[in-house]
């Protein structure tokens, strides 16, 4: 190898060096303005016979063995959920659409699943889901109709 390349080498890696460095302190910013917050700490578990509030879509929350919380999706908002050990994600949610902003996960696997819509749902690799494997989180985003189907079938 000619020294011309060796420099050439040598610069790219010192490129993806600082890039990958600066991809693990760099986290997504927020959406400008206040967005409404939910904070979910001491969630309740779904009941039978609950009345859904109208929205074309919402949002089911799993943690761990438990379904807790179908959130209606009626425009802009955040879900932020603390859990024991310090494990916070926080979701942002619009109208028919969720994605995972940031989570205090090792891998940040959930971060990378990308937006859930109802438009994407059937291309989507999880099609409507996003887990977070270390804190046992998961998300769902269903319609109106599977919602109501839910809560019928709730015991």
């Amino acid at each position: 190898m000619k020294r011309k390349d060796v420099l050439i080498i040598a610069g790219v890696l010192v490129t993806a060096l600082i890039l990958l460095i600066f991809g693990r302190f760099h986290t997504p910013q927020a959406p400008e303005g206040g967005l409404p917050t939910l904070s979910i700490s001491n969630a309740k578990e779904l009941q039978s016979g609950e009345v859904l509030e109208e929205a074309e879509s919402y949002l089911r929350i799993k943690q761990g063995e438990a379904y807790y919380h179908l959130v209606p999706l009626k425009g802009p908002g955040r879900i932020v959920i603390r859990q024991d050990k310090g494990w916070e994600n926080i979701i942002h949610i619009d109208k028919n659409s969720v994605v995972m902003h940031s989570a205090n996960c090792p891998n940040h696997d959930c971060m990378r699943q990308g937006e859930v819509r109802l438009d994407n749902i059937e291309y989507r690799v999880f099609q409507s889901w996003i887990t977070c494997l270390p804190h046992q989180l998961s998300l769902e985003l269903i319609p109106r109709e599977q919602a109501l189907a839910l809560m019928e079938a709730t015991p």
